[in-house]
């Protein structure tokens, strides 16, 4: 425990003892004992009552000083002050009787200098008794401060704390007072010695203030402390140390918080603190101690002792062996300290060296510690194993991020890295490995942090539960992983098997073109890579190639393919032999369009033809040959397209191309005027089509060609058919009946030609929506043939006697024969109508000269004759107008513009019939072109 005793500043007993002048440099040296001598020699001659005072006084200071220097110089502690002693009290006592002031001789002094000489002759009871004395008859004197400070010194020697607490303070009330300080510090001891800390920590927070009164702010307090002298430290030091006891047997920290709160906050606070912490550790009460240290910073987080002071908490914990206690601490320090902190923020990073040294240290431990523990749970409890990883990728984190230039931040990284992919945050964990493999390039780590990447992107790819477009994005991000790791560290052994699994997945994602460069890269590795990676990149190659349309590439690469794939069969995902052939064959088959697209045509049908070499009886090589022969035919090249179409018949009579075939044989047969064989091969679709359409234009093209070919027994049958089978549409059956109306005419059967005819008026006048201009045309040109026989029975029809039963056979061909006609006229078809109405006409006409011509009756006389000649000529003449108005309604179709040979005749018979008014001859009229 400190004591008042050491040394801490001024006494009394520290005062200098009395002395003459030293006037040596302004006059002659005097022995002391002569000038005694002589003051004693005045003494006894003196009678003048304060004379001798005066005297006497000069001589108690000279004994003073002769027994100051003796006891300096003695060896013993005998008595020295006797003589001063004896001649103060001497002095005092006259002045008491006297009680008369003496000039040059005061009371007051003559009793402080008895205490003196007392107190220095170790006669402390009787010193203090003339210090009472002096203090009880002047207390307004000079030497009251010194008095009191004394007087105090001994009630605190004494035991009497409560007389001395009195008398220090009544010194330390004193600012003027050199022992101000000194009785100040020791009121507050006397306080404490009667256990009332509360006003002893008031006392000595003064002593500190005054102490320390050059500190403005805290940061202030070391210079100050530095300029204090040795006693002034001692001082300090004793202050802070009872002030630490007091607070320990107070409340502890609470207390110091207590003392600011009554007399304000002190730029020395974190003193206050630390000496109380240090003195809990020394007593080794570390909870207490640590609580200390605490306190300050709960209290004082923004403060720059802040950080040390939690150090000093986790130092305590350490000491006391509080492991449990260690770990959160240092995790709190990390919390308060660290890059996220408020303290950090304010600071912008600029804290102390020491702090910053135990953050890079905390923060590695924590790490280290937590990531060992997710690896020890890894094996039992994986919940709280991911828990641990991301605990400990947390501490590296912030590592990394408050060291920023660490040497150990490429390592520190990478198990960050590891960290977050233990965690099952695989994004975050990519984020990190690409630090390391890419911005730290780390030898140690690199290669490995690149490869990581690969591996958590295929994880994000394919083991999350992720949108398929986000799937998407991950496989892509994988691939150029892939190939960054690649780029990055060729030399690593995993590199090409890695860059062959990137150059597939840029063919899956349609990256064609940066799948067949990474393709090459590996091809053309050296090293080589292994066989097996060879192979993959060439059928890679292959693929990209053909996707991005380089079909010349495509079949160089599958070419490749095909000659390792002997050796490479058991890869995964090889291909089959006959799979490349036909790869192969895709190429050429794709080579043969680009020419195509070129208008090289030649080319492209002979790449197309030499399909059938590279895979035969393959899909492709099958619609190669199918489509030179489409080729072939837009070049009108008939005899090659008709060659190439026999051979893929025959050798491919199955396949589903054939049947279109005799489709394309009509088209090169009827080119080469092979009217038979295109019409053979029409009865080929006619007979082979599900399609009821093909099958009827089949039968009717069939049908056509049989007769441009003069084939007319097969003609007649095929339009027979079609016109039984298909009765509609009715314009194509129409079509068929008048086919077989004119074969039937040409071999003349005029039996069948007419039973045609009549078919196709009745197929018109069935037809309701389906009838049009030419189904009419047609019916009306068959009704108009057929109108004939019914016109010539009438004309052969003769009158002959009786007349009147050759009449009525007459008249009733008269009305078929009109009927007929009328038939035809109803059609409207002006071709057909002008006839009719011409034979109309005629047929009057006809009726009206068969009625003048016919027979005579031979029994009638000349009288009954002529009469039987106008009776005949009544019944003549009606016919004959009819005639005439019809024939002249007929020519008027002139004035329209339709003037054919029935309207010409009508005008000629006219011209019989009306000779008058009809049979002019024509006058022309000369136009002369000459200007006049």
């Amino acid at each position: 425990m400190f004591s008042p005793d050491r040394n801490v500043g001024k006494t009394l007993a520290d005062l200098p003892a009395a002395s003459l002048p030293d006037a040596k440099s302004t006059v002659a040296v005097i022995d002391n004992k002569k000038i005694e001598a002589t003051y004693q020699k005045a003494l006894s001659a003196a009678e003048d009552p304060i004379l001798r005072q005066q005297i006497l006084a000069r001589i108690a200071d000279f004994e003073m000083a002769r027994s100051e220097q003796a006891q300096l110089n003695a060896t013993d502690n005998g008595r020295y002050f006797d003589k001063p002693i004896a001649l103060y009290r001497e002095l005092i006592a006259m002045q008491e009787k006297s009680g008369q002031p003496v000039k040059g001789v005061d009371l007051d002094q003559l009793r402080y200098k008895l205490a003196k000489a007392l107190s220095m002759d170790s006669r402390a009871d009787e010193a203090a008794s003339a210090l009472d004395q002096l203090a009880k008859t002047a207390p307004s004197s000079t030497y009251m401060g010194e008095t009191q400070f004394r007087r105090a010194e001994k009630a605190f020697a004494d035991g009497d704390y409560l007389a001395a607490e009195k008398h220090y303070k009544s010194v330390a009330d004193d600012k003027s007072n050199p022992l101000q300080q000194n009785a100040l510090y020791m009121q507050g001891w006397a306080e404490f010695k009667r256990a009332d800390y509360d006003v002893a920590l008031q006392s000595f927070t003064k002593v500190a203030d005054q102490l320390l009164s050059l500190a403005k702010k805290p940061e202030d307090v070391a210079q100050a402390v530095e300029q204090l002298s040795g006693a002034q430290k001692n001082m300090m030091e004793d202050t802070f140390h009872v002030m630490s006891l007091s607070f320990s047997y107070l409340d502890g920290a609470q207390s110091i918080i207590d003392l600011q709160k009554q007399m304000g906050d002190r730029v020395y606070e974190h003193l206050l603190y630390e000496n109380l912490g240090q003195l809990y550790l020394e007593k080794k009460r570390f909870s207490d101690s640590a609580e200390t240290y605490k306190s300050f910073v709960e209290h004082n987080p923004l403060s720059n002792y802040a950080p040390e002071f939690s150090i000093k908490m986790i130092g305590v914990y350490e000491q006391g062996n509080f492991p449990s206690l260690i770990l959160p601490a240092k995790q709190e320090y990390v919390q308060r300290y660290g890059i996220s902190s408020t303290y950090w923020t304010q600071r912008n990073g600029l804290i102390g060296i020491s702090a910053l040294n135990y953050l890079h240290k905390s923060l590695q431990e924590l790490a280290e510690y937590e990531h060992a523990q997710a690896q020890e749970l890894s094996a039992t409890n994986k919940t709280e194993a991911k828990s641990a990883f991301s605990r400990a990728a947390n501490w590296y984190r912030e590592f990394v991020a408050s060291f920023p230039k660490d040497p150990k931040n490429p390592e520190m990284t990478f198990l960050l890295a590891e960290s977050l992919s233990e965690a099952g945050d695989y994004p975050q964990a990519i984020t990190a490995y690409e630090q390391v493999a890419y911005q730290y390039q780390d030898k140690e780590h690199g290669a490995d942090a690149g490869y990581s990447m690969v591996l958590l992107a295929n994880e994000m790819a394919t083991g999350q539960a992720l949108a398929e477009t986000q799937k998407a994005s991950w496989q892509e991000r994988k691939t150029n992983y892939a190939l960054r790791f690649a780029q990055g560290y060729p030399a690593d052994p995993r590199a090409a098997a890695v860059l062959t699994q990137a150059a597939q997945e840029l063919l899956t994602q349609k990256r064609y073109a940066e799948a067949a460069t990474v393709a090459e890269e590996i091809i053309n590795l050296k090293p080589p890579a292994e066989a097996k990676l060879q192979f993959t990149a060439w059928l890679v190659l292959g693929h990209a190639s053909f996707d991005d349309k380089n079909y010349a590439g495509a079949e160089k690469a599958y070419w490749q393919v095909l000659n390792l794939l002997p050796a490479n069969a058991q890869t995964p995902g090889a291909p089959t032999a006959q799979q490349m052939r036909e790869r192969i064959a895709a190429s050429i088959y794709q080579q043969a369009q680009s020419d195509l697209a070129l208008s090289q045509k030649d080319d492209a049908i002979k790449k197309l033809l030499r399909i059938s070499d590279v895979a035969p009886d393959t899909d492709i090589a099958i619609k190669g040959r199918y489509d030179a022969g489409v080729y072939l035919i837009e070049q009108q090249k008939w005899s090659d397209a008709e060659q190439v179409y026999l051979s893929f018949r025959q050798q491919y009579p199955k396949h589903e191309l054939t049947a279109s075939i005799p489709a394309k044989m009509v088209l090169i047969y009827q080119n080469q005027s092979k009217w038979a064989l295109a019409a053979n091969e029409l009865s080929i679709m006619e007979r082979s089509s599900n399609d009821p359409n093909v099958k009827r234009q089949s039968l009717a093209m069939g049908a056509e060609l049989y007769e441009k070919s003069g084939n007319k027994p097969m003609a007649i049958e095929q339009y027979q058919r079609y016109a039984n089978e298909y009765p509609r549409p009715v314009a194509e059956a129409m079509e068929a009946e008048f086919h077989l109306a004119q074969l039937y005419g040409e071999l003349q059967d005029t039996k069948k030609r007419q039973y045609w005819l009549q078919r196709m008026i009745d197929a018109h006048a069935s037809a309701g929506s389906q009838a049009n201009d030419r189904t009419k045309y047609l019916a009306a040109s068959a009704t108009n043939e057929l109108a004939d026989i019914p016109y010539k029975d009438f004309a052969s029809t003769p009158l002959t006697l009786p007349l009147k039963q050759s009449l009525q056979r007459k008249r009733a061909a008269l009305d078929k024969a009109l009927k007929a006609q009328e038939a035809v006229l109803a059609f409207g078809v002006a071709e057909f109508t002008t006839q009719a109405s011409y034979r109309i006409g005629d047929i009057y006409a006809q009726l009206s000269r068969d009625l003048m011509k016919s027979e005579r009756p031979t029994s009638l006389d000349a009288a009954a004759l002529e009469q039987y000649d106008l009776l005949l000529e009544e019944q003549a003449f009606p016919f004959e107008e009819k005639a005439i108005q019809i024939h002249q309604a007929n020519a008027q179709r002139s004035s329209k513009g339709i003037y054919d040979q029935w309207v010409k005749r009508s005008f000629d018979e006219l011209a019989k019939l009306l000779p008058a008014r009809y049979k002019k001859s024509e006058s022309v009229l000369e136009v002369s072109n000459e200007i006049q």
